[in-house]
């Protein structure tokens, strides 16, 4: 376990001459001082990895995004699960009609909405462009489809066995990718139907206190968590695929610039995980974390992952200045936007949204 005054321990240590690991923690400490991942992938590349090493990386990215913990959902169906649960735990008798919204969202969102709601229709003013129905490049793997604008899984439920071992596997958090991919060794047992029918068939939370205590307050959050465990899960199958041909490589890949949905984002992670195991990856891993958050940053409509994708470039191996400039700026962005809509609910008139980041064509020598 780590512990919870991580920077005074990482002090102790990098101060220690008799830790064999002295550079690995001020390296660790210097990433949780300045969040630059050369830091973080110093750690992980350190020449004498063993135990001691994991346990400082995930020390470094302690209460980090990604690194720690999965981003919590923002969207307006998230918001209103919470609102009927709450209601609903005062005692109120509170049924859902029908739901409308302005633009769209995540279809896991949805599906996680309904799971609490029950069947009602949700309608979706304008799905803007580009249309987050289609996926944002050709693949050969998906999990959702649209029929005009519901969402559907293109992949068949589950077997109750692998819903078990879900449960069972992703009962408690990461400390770190590296120990997550570990603990999802599991998953990659189970045939590649089985972990894709777990993305949009999920099984209901484990039945022990963590998550009986979210079921009363934000029961979303366990099917925005457990995505990511099974794209780590999707990391262990057919591992002796080399990687450049491989049916985990092709998913993971064909789910991040699939449909736009929370299982984009998690499938990244995924394969930055895997960037930080095996160097080799890393460039490509880059050029494909990048990409995505560019293609978010261009479109003219809102884009509910895009500030989680910008802490996923935050911790991407080998990310370059330019890159992290455009990540630090889509995250002031989403601050801003933040506060303007908590301005708006008390303005009388409607307040103009912000433009999207200026500059980032610039960062990368686009025109």
């Amino acid at each position: 376990m780590v512990s919870e005054d991580v920077d005074a321990k990482l002090r102790e240590l990098a101060a220690d001459d008799g830790f064999p690991h002295r550079e690995a923690a001020r390296r660790a400490l210097r990433f949780r001082t300045s969040g630059d991942v050369a830091d973080l992938v110093a750690v992980a590349d350190d020449p004498h990895a063993c135990a001691t090493t994991d346990m400082l990386f995930a020390m470094a990215g302690h209460r980090k995004t990604w690194l720690n913990w999965v981003p919590m959902p923002q969207e307006s169906v998230v918001s209103i699960t919470r609102d009927i649960v709450r209601e609903r735990a005062a005692g109120k008798d509170l049924a859902v009609t029908e739901l409308g919204i302005s633009g769209p969202e995540p279809a896991s969102a949805i599906a996680a909405f309904l799971r609490v709601a029950g069947p009602v229709p949700v309608g979706i003013a304008d799905f803007g462009q580009p249309d987050p129905r289609v996926p944002l490049r050709p693949g050969t793997y998906a999990v959702w489809r649209y029929r005009g604008g519901d969402a559907e899984p293109a992949v068949a439920p589950p077997s109750a066995e692998a819903a078990e071992l879900l449960q069972r596997v992703a009962a408690e958090p990461w400390p770190s990718p590296l120990a997550g991919y570990a603990q999802a060794e599991p998953l990659g047992k189970l045939g590649l139907d089985d972990l894709l029918g777990l993305l949009v068939h999920p099984p209901q939370a484990p039945d022990i206190p963590r998550y009986q205590v979210l079921a009363k307050s934000d029961p979303v959050y366990w099917y925005r968590l457990l995505q990511p465990w099974v794209c780590l899960g999707i990391l262990h199958h057919a591992k002796d695929q080399p990687w450049a041909t491989s049916t985990r490589r092709q998913v993971l890949v064909d789910l991040a610039f699939g449909v736009e949905d929370w299982v984009s984002d998690a499938a990244l992670f995924a394969l930055v995980t895997a960037a930080y195991r095996e160097p080799e990856l890393r460039a490509e891993v880059r050029d494909l974390v990048r990409d995505r958050l560019i293609a978010a940053t261009e479109a003219p409509r809102p884009v509910m992952i895009w500030s989680s994708l910008a802490h996923l470039m935050l911790v991407t191996p080998g990310a370059v200045e330019g890159e992290k400039a455009l990540a630090h700026a889509v995250l002031r962005q989403s601050e801003d936007d933040e506060e303007e809509e908590a301005e708006a609910d008390e303005a009388p008139e409607p307040v103009p949204p912000r433009p999207r980041p200026s500059g980032w064509r610039r960062l990368f020598g686009r025109r």
